[in-house]
């Protein structure tokens, strides 16, 4: 799907809006939580202390293998935090395309 967005030679840059708290930290408490597949809809009940290693551990591996897919494809890959602020986000972004091109 991003090699797709190339098309045409058009300049992609892909906005990753994660919410750090939950979705990277998997910060929650430890009480029985149920998880919903939204594609699937195979559900999970777990105890978040039981899987937090393993879970932050795959998603820095999703991360990593988005930001080198995007690379590869020559896609601006920013991963940004759903409560900053949107101007922060699109200032942040102009001036380093100002910066590095």
């Amino acid at each position: 799907a991003l090699q797709h967005l190339k098309h045409n030679k058009h300049k992609v840059v892909l906005f990753h809006v994660v919410e750090a708290k939950t979705e990277v930290n998997f910060d929650f408490d430890n009480a029985p939580r149920k998880f919903v597949d939204i594609e699937t809809g195979e559900q999970a009940v777990v105890f978040a202390d039981n899987v937090k290693e393993e879970y932050e551990k795959e998603v820095q591996k999703f991360f990593k293998k988005l930001s080198l897919t995007c690379s590869q494809n020559r896609i601006k890959y920013i991963q940004v935090r759903v409560d900053e602020s949107f101007e922060k986000i699109m200032t942040t972004y102009l001036v380093e395309k100002q910066n590095f091109g």
